[in-house]
């Protein structure tokens, strides 16, 4: 069966207009998906940016973490190498410095007596130490702070 011309049978279009205002509504969908798609890839972008940062940081703890475990065993060890060598002269031992951390206090790395903090240390070395000594509410406070909590504690 053949459809007339000008008859609205919806499979053939009658006037070239219709053909024009689909066309014009495709083009502004399509601007709209353009600019979606746009947003869409650099919000991707910031996250695998945001991605990439934190892994690096995960790996970075994951090595701090594995030296700190390092720095821990081998204290113990020494601990242990004191105990069987002369268990009478046993001194109390102190902390050379938070986690075994490169920078120490004015002991100069040996554990002869209580470790004084200074300038040196970073904020989460004093932390550490403040933990360590038992002093509470400590964990929002700037470095000037930790210092003198610290050195007064000492």
């Amino acid at each position: 069966m053949l459809c007339e011309v000008g008859s609205a049978c919806g499979t053939h279009r009658s006037e070239p207009r219709d053909i024009k205002k689909t066309a014009k509504k495709l083009t502004a969908a399509n601007a709209e998906l353009t600019k979606t798609l746009t947003v869409v890839r650099a919000q991707l972008t910031k996250a695998e940016t945001k991605l990439g940062k934190a892994n690096e940081r995960a790996r970075r703890w994951k090595g701090e973490a594995a030296a700190a475990r390092t720095a821990a065993s081998r204290s113990d060890a020494r601990v242990e190498l004191q105990i069987e060598l002369d268990p009478a002269s046993l001194e109390p031992v102190h902390a050379v410095g938070p986690l075994g951390g490169g920078r120490l206090g004015s002991s100069g790395g040996r554990a002869h007596g209580p470790t004084v903090p200074d300038q040196a240390w970073t904020v989460v070395q004093l932390r550490a130490e403040a933990r360590a000594r038992g002093l509470a509410g400590m964990s929002n406070k700037p470095k000037v702070q930790h210092l003198s909590a610290l050195t007064r504690d000492a």
